[in-house]
């Protein structure tokens, strides 16, 4: 009963409409999720561009490496997806530090796959940062345990693309 008063007190409700109010404050949280998706998407849409504009050219390709911040894994298969779906001939390589671990994700577009393969392009990023992964020959994503590394991974699946690709 105490606890009920107190969930009231802090809700501003009498104990008696604690479940309409938690059920309408639920449907708030999904509305502002939706919300903050939408914005999300755009933002990378946005990003998305410019580092495409400052892609690195091999041959007719444009590599891209990006250490990404303040995204998730969700987030980086988004700028990963945006990146190839919109960049033409192009090969990508990000990563991120999330939740104390490094993340990577690598695409390359269909065009590339006989030349560039994503799978072993994170797996030698990911060895660098203490890790592994692996996935499709068009995508694929890695994690590792040593944050400290990231530059130095991406540089390593940069150098694996450059490779591949020249």
């Amino acid at each position: 009963e105490a606890i009920l008063k107190q969930l009231g007190a802090a809700l501003k409700v009498p104990a008696r409409d604690l479940p309409t109010r938690v059920t309408a404050l639920q449907d708030e949280i999904r509305a502002l999720k939706q919300d903050l998706a939408v914005l999300s998407k755009a933002s990378i849409a946005h990003a998305a561009v410019k580092l495409l504009a400052d892609a690195e050219t091999v041959g007719t390709t444009k590599l891209i490496c990006h250490k990404l911040e303040k995204v998730d894994r969700d987030q980086l298969r988004m700028y990963a997806n945006e990146l190839v779906s919109t960049g033409g001939s192009v090969a990508v390589i990000l990563g991120a530090v999330i939740d104390d671990k490094v993340a990577f994700i690598a695409a390359v577009s269909k065009d590339l796959i006989k030349k560039a393969k994503a799978g072993d392009c994170v797996k030698a990023a990911a060895a660098v940062a203490g890790g592994g992964g692996g996935g499709k020959p068009d995508m694929a994503e890695a994690g590792g345990r040593m944050p400290e590394k990231l530059d130095e991974a991406l540089a390593a699946g940069r150098a694996y693309l450059a490779g591949a690709l020249g």
